[in-house]
């Protein structure tokens, strides 16, 4: 039967009789590891990455915001640099390579890995930003009218925008109806309503 008291981690995973630098590359290969994928798997989970650093630590994130994809960059960031540090580090020392070596192989893994994951989740901010459009930028666009303008009332209207139908609501500019399947011009904005006029 086997002790709880015999079982190592380090065994485990093969640094059983680990000595000096490989002990610093192991820890940061398994601590950097873990919370890597611990990290992973509260965002996969959605919301609870949120309430987790609300409960435990006092600070409010929004995880689908820009500002916590910067915190989470860091964080992943950090993680991805320990990882590879650690885990670069020991295939050196386990190839026989020297110390000086083992530690310059690590950092140049762990800094490779943190600026791969900097681009990696800048593309992801870009991808997250890209379908966004400013009400301004639709002045001089041409669509079509979807929901009835009333003379005096709000409708709406399919303009394309990037590349995809977006619908709007708008006023007509004479404050005269414009009935549905017209063409019209965006000619000006008021607020978050378009102003538009019959082509």
């Amino acid at each position: 039967m086997v002790d709880i008291n015999d079982f190592n981690l380090f065994d485990l995973v093969g640094l059983g009789d680990a000595t000096g630098l490989e002990w610093i590359f192991g820890i940061s290969a398994l601590l950097g590891g873990i919370l890597f994928l611990l990290w992973f798997i509260l965002m996969l989970v959605g919301g609870v990455a949120e309430g987790v650093f609300e409960g435990l630590f006092g600070i409010e994130i929004d995880v689908m915001s820009s500002d916590a994809s910067f915190k989470a960059l860091t964080f992943q960031g950090v993680m991805a640099f320990m990882m590879f540090f650690g885990l670069a580090g020991l295939w050196v020392l386990k190839s026989d390579g020297t110390d000086p070596v083992a530690v310059a192989a690590g950092g140049i893994a762990g800094t490779a890995s943190m600026y791969g994951t900097a681009k990696l989740f800048e593309l992801f901010i870009a991808m997250q930003s890209s379908g966004n459009v400013e009400i301004g930028d639709t002045v001089g666009s041409k669509g079509q009218v979807y929901l009835v303008i009333p003379h005096e009332g709000v409708g709406q209207v399919q303009i394309e925008t990037n590349g995809s139908l977006s619908t709007y609501n708008a006023r007509s500019e004479d404050q005269q109806e414009i009935g549905t399947g017209r063409l019209i011009e965006v000619v000006g904005t008021m607020g978050e309503v378009l102003l538009v006029k019959r082509i």
